[in-house]
Parts: C-alpha cells; structure tokens; sequence
C-alpha cells in the first residue's frame, strides 16, 4: 500500500512541478532567457525547448523527484513536496466543486425556462 501512494505522490509532484516551470509567470524570465539565446547556442536551443515542451519536462522532473525520494533525506524537500502536493490536490478539488456549481447552475435556468 505504501508504494501505491508513492507513486501517486510522485506522480502528482512531477505534474505540478512540470506545470510550475512551463507555464507560471515565474518562470517566464527563465524561459526567455534560454529563447533569446537559442538561435545562437545548440544548448539554450535544447533548454528553450526543453522548458517550452511539458512532456519533455515532465520526463526530467519525473527522475529528479524519483532519485530524491530516493537518495535524498531532505527535510526542506519534504515540506517542499508536501506543499506542492496539497496544493496541486486542492486544485483538483476546487475543479471538481466548480464543475458541480455549474452542472446545479445549469439545471437551476433549465428549471426557470420550463416555468
């Protein structure tokens, strides 16, 4: 049991932190720093898209999270990972109570339009 929510763990942790470093506003100074220089340097060209690319990034953050669950005995990473964790699981959560709010919403102005 203790391995399936590892994995879970990680798997959630890699998403968020993917999501985090190709689409937050932080990152955008990092991500332009690497398109400005791309056309110059086969290096900033691989890191440009590597950082443009989730798919690609997920597949590197998903090591990074695996070796440091594994090797690394990190109180600040812990709290780091449990934080990002409730974070991305309050999302989904946020998600799905908005999705019901509308489903109840919709049906509301369906019951209105019948009277």
């Amino acid at each position: 049991m203790r391995i399936l929510f590892f994995i879970l763990f990680a798997v959630i942790l890699t998403e968020a932190i993917t999501e985090i470093i190709t689409k937050s506003d932080i990152f955008v100074p990092i991500r332009k720093f690497f398109f400005k220089r791309r056309k110059n340097n086969k290096f900033f060209n691989w890191m440009h898209e590597l950082l443009d690319c989730g798919y690609c990034t997920s597949v590197w953050v998903g090591w990074f999270v695996i070796i440091s669950f594994l090797c690394l005995d990190c109180l600040f990473l812990r709290i780091f990972y449990g934080g990002v964790i409730i974070h991305r699981l309050s999302n989904i959560l946020h998600f799905v109570i908005d999705r019901l709010d509308r489903t109840n919403d919709l049906k509301i102005e369906e019951d209105k339009d019948k009277l």
